[in-house]
């Protein structure tokens, strides 16, 4: 499964878009796929956030009443109907017909849309969601980052080198093939600053090259310290590192 298909099936899964037979299959994967359980709890946390975010703003008896005036009158139609006449409108590609369940499951964000026309939203942001991850890949690497850094083991041995970038984002390559169990995953961690302590910047299920997008963090700065440590899966159940700590370093500012 390539990146981008399995961000936009975790989609699926986060905005309730599954029928009951892919919800099985997807929950059964989260137990023993590190790589898609945390694509699922990344975007749910974005769209949580996101949810959050958004000002409550009460509708106007005005617009009710436009509203039963534009409706008056008109045939009824299935919510699948209106789901689809909406995603056609807005030009957002229709799912395949035997697709059920776009609304009303238990799904960990599927309460935050609810209506033809709060699906048809979850469907464009999903898009969108999958649209900024393949931009963001292609271009993270485009960008000059803030900062680099060699990360070293007990022996000094270089064992991963990370490139942080002012959106988030942080490029981890390893240098040296880490000793995984089953059970367990590599966490990334920076130290910005003292007073807060570390904060995970995600995790990594094996030593292949990734992109990781972290919180929102103040941009990169030289002596930032970064680590890799191995904690349970599917991350450090404390917000802070509780397993060794594989290699760690301090951040130089790369030449301008």
């Amino acid at each position: 499964m390539t990146s981008q298909e399995l961000i936009m099936r975790a989609g699926d899964y986060v905005l309730g878009l599954m029928d009951e037979a892919d919800r099985a299959r997807a929950e059964r994967d989260m137990t023993i796929d590190p790589e898609f359980r945390e694509a699922v709890w990344s975007l749910a946390q974005r769209l949580e956030v996101l949810d959050r975010s958004a000002p409550f703003e009460p509708v106007s008896d005005t617009l009710w009443s436009r509203i039963e005036a534009a409706t008056a009158g008109t045939s009824q139609q299935t919510r699948l109907e209106l789901v689809q006449s909406d995603m056609a409108a807005s030009g957002t590609p229709l799912t395949a017909p035997d697709r059920h369940g776009v609304l009303g499951l238990r799904r960990p964000m599927s309460g935050f849309f609810r209506g033809a026309r709060g699906t048809a939203l979850a469907a464009t942001m999903l898009a969108a969601c999958a649209l900024g991850y393949v931009v963001g890949q292609a271009s993270v690497t485009a960008r000059d980052p803030e900062v680099v850094v060699v990360l070293l083991n007990e022996e000094d041995v270089p064992g991963a080198l990370v490139e942080a970038y002012g959106d988030d984002r942080v490029r981890i390559l390893p240098l040296t093939d880490f000793d995984v169990p089953a059970g367990k995953v590599l966490e990334v961690w920076t130290l910005y600053d003292a007073a807060v302590g570390p904060v995970s910047l995600g995790t990594m299920s094996s030593s292949r090259e990734a992109v990781l997008s972290g919180p929102d963090l103040p941009t990169p700065r030289p002596d930032q310290l970064y680590e890799i440590t191995l904690e349970d899966a599917p991350r450090s159940p404390a917000g802070r590192p509780l397993g060794p700590i594989l290699v760690k370093g301090l951040a130089v500012s790369p030449p301008r």
